[in-house]
């Protein structure tokens, strides 16, 4: 071979690996410029009691919680073991935590697994409510909250109008 046609070569294979390398470089630099989308406004829902929540689950669980009459709050961290808890909702005077589970996927579940965890390990009251169980939520969430609190502190009332009803119903 020629001096010519090794220098060809050898400059084409340059070229190339060249080429590929910043490809490359400009790829992993395009990657990590790149931003998340973050919608402009989070999506929230105002509540009877003027909280603001995340879902409309959450709004569901959060008014039927100010119909009872049961005090609470929204959305706050707590520490246990050292490891920070977001809770959904705590109800002060019974001392219990209000979860509810409204997402799923990989990351969410594990997540959760770590939450159940802590509190177990915290030894900590949680009521746990799974996104099937807002087909019926009025009776799902006071059955979960009378295993808990004495029977005559919840008070029902009407799903329509909020009238408190009277004990034949």
């Amino acid at each position: 071979m020629s001096e010519t046609t090794v220098f060809f070569i050898l400059g084409g294979i340059i070229f190339v690996v060249f080429f590929v390398i910043c490809y490359w470089i400009i790829r992993k630099i395009l990657k990590s410029l790149k931003k998340k989308y973050v919608p402009k406004v989070a999506t929230s829902f105002r509540c009877l009691d003027s909280h603001v929540v995340r879902s409309k689950g959450e709004l569901i669980i959060d008014n039927h919680l100010h119909r009872l009459g049961i005090e609470h709050e929204y959305e706050n961290t707590i520490r246990v073991r050292d490891k920070p808890i977001k809770y959904d909702w705590y109800l002060p005077r019974n001392k219990i935590y209000v979860e509810y589970w409204g997402y799923y996927g990989k990351n969410y579940m594990r997540r959760k697994e770590e939450k159940l965890n802590l509190y177990r390990k915290g030894k900590l009251t949680l009521i746990s409510i799974e996104d099937i169980m807002l087909k019926d939520i009025y009776a799902n969430l006071e059955k979960e909250l009378k295993r808990f609190l004495k029977k005559d502190i919840i008070k029902r009332h009407c799903p329509n109008c909020g009238i408190e009803l009277d004990k034949r119903f």
